[in-house]
C-alpha cells in the first residue's frame, strides 16, 4: 500500500532544545559580516562563481536586512554540523529539522520549504513494485542529508553516496533501486547531468514530505544572538512577501513524454477521438506535425506481448494533450501509430 507523510511544518523557538553555553560577562564584539557555511545543493544553492541559487538569495536579503555581508563557504553538510555543533563555525544552511541535531546546534525560523520524493528507474521497476514492495528493495541516499523526518525512517540502512551525480549513476546501474531526493534537486541533477535519461526517473505516488529548512548555529551565547537577528530578518521579510517570491521560481518541470504526430501507411490523416457529455464518441482531425504531451500510454505500449504481430499494439489509443495548433489544450485518445518521440 502506498504511504501518505504529510509531515506537519515544525516551527519553534531557537532555543527550545538543550542549554546555550554561556560566555562570560564580556560585550560581544559585532561583527560586519555573517559566514555562513554550505554546500552546492542546486537549484538552491549553486556552485561558487555561479548565479546564487534561490536559497542563497533569501540568506542574502537576510543579510541586507540585518546590515551585514554574507561571507560563503563550501564544505559537506555533515561536516558543516559537526563543526557547528562544536563552535567551530558561525553558521550553516541549509537544513531539515531532526530532533537529533537540535540536540546539538540551534534552528532559526523556517526560511523555505522543499518536497521530498523517494524516485524509482522504470528500466528496472513498474509503479506497482516500488509501491508495493518498497520494504524490501534496496535504498540509497546521499551522505550527511536529511530529507525530512518522516522519510529518514524510511531510508534508514541505505547505501550512502558522496553526491547526488553519484546516487543517480548507482540508480541508473540498478545498484539500488529507490532514492530519496528533494524535487527540485532531481530535476536540476537529471537535467544538467542526464538529460537524456529523465524520463527513466519517476516518483512512488502517494509518498513525500513537505518540510521547511533552517539557518544552524552552535549552542553558545553569540550562536542565540545570531539566531535571533536571522528571525528578527525573517519576521521582517515575510511581512514584506518577498520570501515567497523567491521559491515560486522554483517550480518544478513535470517530466513528461513530448511527441510530434505524423501520418501512418494507410492512415494519412491523424485522428483524435474523446466521448462528449453524452458518452458519444467524437472524432477531431488533427494536422500533421501537431505537439502533443502523452499523458497515458495503451496498455498493448506498456505490456509485453505474446508475439511479434504486432498491428493491434499500433492501431491501440494512448492518451495525450494537444500543446499546439487548432485543438491546443484538448486531451484526446491517438492511435500509437502516428506518435512520434521527440
Amino acid at each position: 500500500m502506498a504511504t501518505l507523510l504529510t509531515g506537519t511544518p515544525l516551527t519553534f523557538a531557537a532555543t527550545e532544545s538543550s542549554e546555550v553555553v554561556e560566555a562570560d560577562n564580556e560585550q560581544i564584539p559585532v561583527k560586519t559580516a555573517i559566514t555562513m557555511t554550505t554546500d552546492v545543493w542546486t537549484p538552491y544553492i549553486n556552485p561558487q562563481g555561479e548565479t546564487l541559487g534561490s536559497a542563497a538569495r533569501m540568506i542574502e536579503m537576510i543579510g541586507i536586512a540585518l546590515g551585514k555581508d554574507i561571507e560563503w563557504q563550501y564544505a559537506p553538510y555533515d561536516f558543516a554540523q559537526a563543526m557547528v555543533a562544536s563552535n567551530k563555525l558561525e553558521a550553516s544552511f541549509p537544513y531539515f529539522y531532526t530532533r537529533q541535531r537540535a540536540e546539538k546546534v540551534l534552528f532559526s525560523e523556517p526560511l523555505f520549504y522543499a518536497t521530498s520524493r523517494i524516485y524509482f528507474n522504470r528500466q528496472y521497476l513498474n509503479q506497482a513494485q516500488a509501491t508495493e514492495e518498497l520494504s524490501v528493495l534496496k535504498m540509497g541516499r546521499v551522505s550527511g542529508y536529511s530529507y525530512g523526518e518522516d522519510l529518514d525512517k524510511i531510508v534508514s540502512g541505505a547505501t550512502v553516496y558522496a553526491s547526488e551525480q553519484q546516487a543517480l549513476l548507482a540508480l541508473f546501474n540498478n545498484e539500488i533501486d529507490l532514492l530519496p531526493m528533494t524535487e527540485g534537486v532531481m530535476y536540476a541533477t537529471l537535467s544538467e547531468y542526464f538529460p537524456e535519461r529523465l524520463q527513466l526517473i519517476q516518483a512512488i505516488p502517494d509518498i513525500s514530505d513537505r518540510s521547511p529548512l533552517y539557518v544552524i548555529a552552535p549552542k553558545t551565547q553569540q550562536g542565540q544572538k545570531l539566531i535571533a537577528d536571522i528571525n528578527a530578518a525573517i519576521a521582517m521579510l515575510e511581512q514584506l512577501d518577498v520570501l515567497g517570491s523567491q521559491q515560486a521560481g522554483e517550480s518544478i518541470a513535470q517530466q513528461v513524454d513530448m511527441a510530434q504526430l505524423v501520418a501512418g501507411e494507410g492512415y494519412p490523416v491523424i485522428l483524435g477521438q474523446f466521448k462528449d457529455d453524452s458518452g458519444k464518441t467524437k472524432y477531431l482531425t488533427l494536422p500533421q506535425g501537431t505537439r502533443v504531451v502523452v499523458i497515458e500510454w495503451s496498455d498493448k505500449i506498456m505490456q509485453p506481448s505474446d508475439n511479434d504481430r504486432l498491428y493491434k499494439n499500433m492501431m491501440d489509443l494512448s492518451r495525450v494533450v494537444i500543446v499546439n495548433g487548432p485543438h491546443i489544450g484538448k486531451e484526446l485518445l491517438v492511435r500509437n501509430l502516428h506518435i512520434n518521440l521527440l
